[in-house]
């Protein structure tokens, strides 16, 4: 006995045969695959996805309206956390947004690192900005974890690209690079002037509010909410550095923000960030304001060696600068570290314990003031 469905007349064989013909009916050229797979509602309800993929295939693509958009990746101006500094802080970043940029860097046709940098100078003759970025742009190699400068390698060749707020890019000229304060100009040929910020010529204090700020590869601005923070630096630190400290460590993803200016409340350019992903580190308004000066003037920033570290005597706990001036009669200056062999401060006698009061008659409290008063005011 033949199984059901096998015979030549049987109820399958008629069902396809009425198939067919429908389909002729309705001039399609082959049998719907769907027809005697899913008999009934089941078979409707196949049509019906099938015809709502080729709809949704054949439709126009959506537009996107940025004005309708949500922005992506969200900050932390709407949390409670920041409710203070919300109205004052949005003002200070969207003013400061106007002159930062996006920076680029290729060596023979490789990417080679994406920072953000701004505008610092306008030569209206030239039609030409300078840019002020972190020379880790051209940095094709870092240091070992366990120096604090020299092992670096930069390509002073490398190709540079500014990318501009409008979304084009135009060429940037790399026209000098100082790796101890870890600063690059660029000089970039534009159509019209620019915003130009506002440097502050007195460094942030202590726990002062800051924004770190920087622009992604979207250049989508990113935004860090922290504090200054001073502390002595240990041997794997650079003496002239500010320090953040952000409540949630938000710093250390910030790979882009490498050449971002840090702004107070006001707006104004407390300094350049030229280390997020390790200590989270920025350079004070003072040095950079003394760099532009220094370059202006003669093309060149100095750097002598002064073979030492220090330690300031404000920076230590209460208790351990009360026990120096108990014993000392010291409540100010800076405590010698190390002297370096052969350096001329071991030639001049200097030695582990000294005390660095003033330097050309002004007072010194700190490595910073130590930088712009031995370096730029000679």
């Amino acid at each position: 006995m033949a199984a059901y469905g096998s015979t030549r007349d049987g109820p399958l064989e008629k069902k396809r045969k009425k198939v067919v013909v429908w389909s002729e009916e309705e001039d399609v050229s082959t049998p719907d695959p769907f027809a005697w797979v899913y008999p009934g509602s089941y078979y409707l309800a196949a049509k019906k996805m099938e015809q709502a993929r080729r709809d949704e295939e054949s439709a126009p693509r959506p537009v996107n309206i940025p004005t309708l958009d949500d922005f992506k990746p969200p900050t932390r101006f709407h949390t409670a956390q920041l409710f203070s500094v919300r109205e004052s802080g949005s003002q200070a970043v969207l003013s400061a947004a106007k002159f930062l940029l996006g920076v680029s860097s290729s060596l023979d046709g490789e990417p080679l690192r994406r920072c953000s940098g701004f505008w610092v100078d306008w030569d209206e003759g030239n039609k030409t900005g300078l840019v002020l970025t972190t020379a880790r742009l051209i940095r094709t190699k870092d240091a070992p974890d366990n120096v604090s400068s020299g092992g670096e390698q930069y390509a002073p060749r490398a190709d540079v690209t500014v990318h501009l707020l409008n979304g084009t890019s135009a060429k940037g000229e790399l026209v000098y690079y100082q790796p101890h304060y870890d600063i690059a100009f660029l000089n970039v040929k534009v159509d019209q002037p620019f915003k130009l910020p506002s440097l502050r010529e007195k460094d942030v204090k202590f726990a002062e509010e800051v924004f770190q700020l920087g622009r992604d590869n979207s250049l989508n601005l990113r935004i860090t909410y922290a504090r200054a923070k001073y502390m002595n630096p240990t041997m794997f630190e650079r003496h002239h550095n500010v320090y953040f400290h952000s409540l949630d460590g938000h710093y250390y993803d910030n790979e882009y923000d490498n050449g971002g200016p840090v702004i107070d409340l006001n707006g104004k350019v407390a300094g350049m960030v030229n280390n997020p992903e390790g200590f989270g580190s920025f350079i004070p308004s003072s040095i950079l304001l003394n760099c532009l000066d220094s370059w202006k003037k003669y093309r060149y920033i100095p750097r002598p060696h002064l073979g030492m570290t220090f330690k300031a005597v404000k920076l230590l706990q209460p208790a351990h600068v009360d026990m120096l001036w108990r014993m000392c009669n010291i409540d100010d200056g800076l405590v010698v570290q190390e002297v370096s062999k052969g350096s001329d401060a071991e030639i001049l006698g200097i030695q582990e314990g000294d005390l660095i009061e003033c330097m050309n008659g002004k007072c010194i409290s700190t490595t910073i003031e130590l930088e712009n008063t031995a370096y730029f005011q000679q």
